[in-house]
C-alpha cells in the first residue's frame, strides 16, 4: 500500500473518531444538545419514552433545584405554593431532535396511594418544554402520565417515577 493511502486512511479514521465524540459531548446532559430544563450542576432525574415518532423527555427536580435554576437564570417566578416538584416535558420529533412548540399538554401525576393531580402543563419558551408544579409527598413510586395534542392527534405517554 502506499504511504498516501496509508496517511489518507489513518486521517479518515480520526476524522470519523472525533465526529463521534463531538456528537457525543453536543448531547451529553441534556436532550438533543440543547440546555435542556437544567444548568450544570442541577439534580434533575430524567426519562424518555418513543411515541409515534414522537421522542418525549420527562424531567423531575426538587423545587428546591428549581429554584436554583431559576436564580441562575434571572427569573422571577417562584415555585407554586404546596408543592414539592417541577415536572417539565420535552417534545421532539424523533428523526430530528427538533422541539415541539406547539403542542397542547396535560400530565397526571398518580401517587402511591392511587391520588391523582391533573394539570395543564405550561410551555417555556426559553426552555423549550412544558411544566408544572405537582406534589410528590410520599415516599414510594409515582405514575407519571402525559396527553397531548400536536399534528392533529392526540397522544400518551408515561413513566414510573420512585422517590426515595
Amino acid at each position: 500500500m502506499k504511504p498516501n493511502r496509508i496517511i489518507a486512511a489513518a486521517v479518515t479514521c480520526g476524522l470519523i473518531a472525533w465526529a463521534g465524540m463531538v456528537a457525543a459531548q453536543h448531547q451529553h446532559g441534556s436532550p438533543g444538545g440543547h440546555a435542556g430544563h437544567g444548568a450544570p450542576g442541577m439534580q434533575m432525574d430524567q426519562r424518555e419514552v418513543l411515541v409515534e415518532s414522537v421522542r418525549v423527555i420527562f424531567q423531575i427536580m426538587t423545587n428546591a433545584e428549581h429554584k436554583k435554576m431559576l436564580v441562575a437564570m434571572k427569573s422571577k417566578e417562584e415555585p407554586e405554593a404546596g408543592t414539592t416538584h417541577n415536572i417539565a416535558v420535552v417534545l421532539q420529533t424523533d428523526a430530528t431532535r427538533k422541539e415541539i412548540l406547539d403542542a397542547e399538554v396535560r400530565m397526571k401525576l398518580i401517587d402511591p396511594k392511587g391520588q391523582e393531580q391533573v394539570k395543564p402543563l405550561r410551555f417555556s419558551k426559553e426552555m423549550k418544554s412544558y411544566d408544572n408544579y405537582f406534589t410528590l409527598a410520599d415516599k414510594g413510586q409515582y405514575q407519571i402520565l402525559v396527553a397531548f395534542k400536536t399534528g392533529g392527534k392526540t397522544l400518551n405517554a408515561g413513566v414510573y417515577y420512585d422517590l426515595k
